[in-house]
């Protein structure tokens, strides 16, 4: 929730379906990207797909030599798609056809070209009458080793012969047998063409085929541990094998070895794109080797081990956080300030606070010898007082040294004497509900309802939406909702109440009962902020831009020169696909506060957007940069972590690069509050992993 008011449309991550008129990164269409490979295959195809549908359906039938026809005639009339369908629906059975041998080889010069070996005595009988008897015995000693050699080959020969019929007998007697469903013996079949085509040479693809066919037999009987010998085989000789590689893939799931499975199906994406990668970067409309629902339906399979894992290491990480000190740290500043801002009674602590002394007067006056009771107030101005000046952190120590005061003091009237205890547990509790204790933060909440006066409406209306807030944050919607009623009951106009109500509806995707909640608040307090940029978030969801300007021209007269109002312009512009507008907005919002990470990763996003010129790529660079900045500010901006993991992948220069990405993404996760947080990044982690061991898998040294 915390999130939703610092960032209401974060430009939609890329991993989510965008809203209509989303401009999509170049990256996303001509580059690898970290997300399920299937991004980037979106079946985009120029001509009606129906009707190709339907042109390869009627010729699924075709013989394979009439398909062979049908597809030469499609790529003469340039029907590309048409032919990748044609291939698809080609029905596989599991078995590959050998092709033929290769040709003989030619019959060598050194020897007799006959059969018919020379005849003896000829030359002996001219050299014997010539009177050179030892010329005549050497000269019989070289013919009977031309004979010997023309025997050997003749006899090679025929054992290749021999050979090659055992292997293409086999072959065909082994595919007879599994037509039959007679698997093991089928397997046995293949096993002796295997041999036979072991002995012969220059058949690798040969070898590949004949042990693709005896690993599907052996699958087939359930022998899955040889199925996986022979799938290993095929790949050594050849690497891109699809068949080996979607059989492993198969079985792997088969035994709920998901992550090794993915990794099988990533080769296959990864080769396709490294064997395409021209036509890929051309916009050419291509065919992936594996659907995209396919890959995110085993990624998502991976999802509950790779989270245990996960929760585990930030668990660690946070437990040694805690041991350091640093587990009570607050969120940026921008997104502190934007909570409290949410709450209409910011101006009137904020009027306080200024009227009050400066913090180091306060601390002059705590070094004298009080009682806990008036140590506790002063404690209590001062971190007021730091609020104010937007340092949070040295705020939230202050009131923490209060709290521990009251806590352990041996008084019991120490908060009967104390002015401002009501408030002190008010802040502890937003301090707690910022540091993400929610059980710290409702106890603080409900203790000083339990002590505020039944008049003080204001008050107690407060708490009650901050109790819902949390309610919100720990996934209770229906508890939050009861305690906005409750809030409501009180004052049914009560704005703070209508603004959060809002946000729950948002959130449940119920915009009309939204537009009524925000329209009443503005109704009661139209210079309220925060719900002038809610409501503008209302109408960019309900694609009523011209709406959402006019919120927005409103909130910039009530703050001028507002970063958030700058963001959430730029936001606007790039739903309407004004790129150069939104990241002209972005830069402007960087300008009037250089700590909002929304401004430096809406920026980024939008450059990845804008129209390079021709010839040139976007600059991603530049977007890597202010992603990283963003991620200096804000170290708890997931989508940042995401976006700039993507980026990272695609100008990987060598496969190592890869396993930064990786780092990041667990960095990313151990600033994670909750499973709900974790769970894109946790995807993308495993898509990653997976990403890179497909690669090394197929020797590639990076992955573009």
């Amino acid at each position: 929730r915390l999130r939703q008011i610092a960032l209401p449309l974060q430009l939609q991550l890329l991993i989510q379906q965008p809203p209509a008129g989303t401009i999509h990164s170049h990256l996303t269409i001509n580059h690898l990207s970290s997300t399920s490979t299937s991004l980037l295959f979106s079946n985009h195809l120029p001509i009606h797909r129906p009707s190709i549908q339907r042109l390869a359906a009627s010729m699924s039938s075709l013989s394979s030599k009439q398909k062979s026809v049908a597809m030469a005639v499609a790529a003469a009339l340039g029907a590309a798609v048409v032919v990748a369908l044609l291939l698809r629906s080609s029905k596989d059975d599991g078995l590959e056809s050998l092709p033929p041998p290769p040709p003989a080889e030619p019959a060598s010069n050194d020897g007799p070209t006959s059969e018919e070996p020379p005849k003896a005595g000829a030359k002996d009988a001219a050299k014997v009458e010539g009177g050179d008897k030892e010329s005549a015995a050497k000269e019989d000693a070289e013919a009977d080793d031309d004979m010997a050699a023309a025997a050997a080959k003749k006899k090679k020969k025929e054992e290749s012969q021999q050979l090659t019929k055992t292997l293409e007998e086999s072959d065909k007697l082994g595919k007879k047998l599994f037509k039959e469903g007679k698997y093991n013996e089928a397997a046995a079949a293949f096993s002796v063409a295997i041999e036979a085509c072991g002995k012969l040479p220059k058949l690798n693809k040969q070898l590949a085929i004949l042990l693709n066919n005896r690993s599907a037999m052996y699958e087939k009987a359930g022998l899955i541990d040889l199925a996986l010998e022979d799938c290993a085989a095929v790949l050594e000789v050849d690497v891109a094998h699809s068949k080996a590689r979607n059989k492993r893939a198969r079985i792997f799931e088969n035994q709920g070895k998901y992550q090794p499975a993915l990794t099988e199906l990533c080769a296959l994406q990864l080769h396709f794109m490294h064997s395409n990668k021209d036509a890929l970067m051309r916009g050419m409309p291509l065919n992936p080797p594996v659907e995209q629902e396919k890959m995110e339906e085993l990624c998502n399979k991976c999802v509950p081990t790779a989270m245990e894992e996960a929760v585990k290491r930030r668990d660690e990480y946070q437990k040694e956080q805690k041991k350091s000190g640093r587990d009570l740290k607050l969120p940026t500043k921008h997104t502190v300030k934007l909570l409290l801002e949410s709450f209409s009674n910011c101006e009137v602590w904020r009027a306080d606070a200024a009227a009050d002394k400066p913090v180091g007067e306060l601390s002059v006056e705590l070094a004298a010898d009080l009682s806990n009771a008036d140590k506790c107030d002063l404690l209590f101005r001062r971190g007021r007082r730091s609020a104010y000046e937007q340092n949070y952190d040295e705020a939230y120590a202050d009131f923490r040294q209060a709290v521990k005061i009251v806590e352990e003091s041996s008084d019991q009237e120490i908060t009967d004497n104390m002015r401002y205890y009501p408030d002190l547990l008010e802040w502890e509790g937003i301090c707690k509900h910022l540091t993400y204790d929610l059980t710290g933060a409702i106890v603080c909440y409900e203790k000083c309802l339990d002590i505020c006066q039944e008049s003080d409406a204001t008050k107690r209306c407060t708490l009650m939406v901050k109790c819902a807030g949390i309610k919100m944050d720990e996934g209770e919607i229906a508890a939050a909702e009861k305690w906005f009623e409750k809030a409501l009951d009180i004052d049914p106009n009560f704005p703070d109440a209508l603004l959060h109500r809002s946000n729950l509806y948002m959130l449940k995707q119920e915009l009309d009962k939204a537009t009524v909640d925000i329209e009443r608040c503005l109704s009661v307090k139209p210079d309220f902020l925060s719900a002038q940029l809610r409501q503008a978030t209302l109408c960019m969801h309900q694609n009523q831009a011209d709406k959402a300007l006019k919120c927005l021209s409103v909130a910039d007269k009530l703050s001028p020169k507002s970063s958030d109002i700058q963001v959430y312009l730029g936001e606007l512009h790039f739903t309407t696909e004004k790129v150069d507008k939104a990241l002209a907005s972005f830069e402007k919002a960087m300008e009037y506060d250089k700590n909002n990470p929304n401004a430096y990763i809406n920026a980024a996003l939008a450059i990845m957007n804008k129209q390079p010129l021709p010839g040139q790529p976007p600059d991603v660079q530049r977007a890597m940069e202010l992603l990283e900045k963003g991620l200096e500010i804000d170290p708890q901006f997931q989508g940042a972590y995401i976006h700039l993991g993507q980026l990272k992948l695609t100008m990987a220069k060598r496969l190592e690069d890869c396993l930064e990405v990786v780092e990041l993404y667990n960095r990313g996760l151990n600033q994670c509050r909750t499973k709900e947080e974790m769970a894109d990044l946790v995807k993308m982690l495993v898509m990653a992993e997976c990403q890179y061991r497909a690669a090394d898998l197929l020797g590639m040294t990076t992955l573009g």
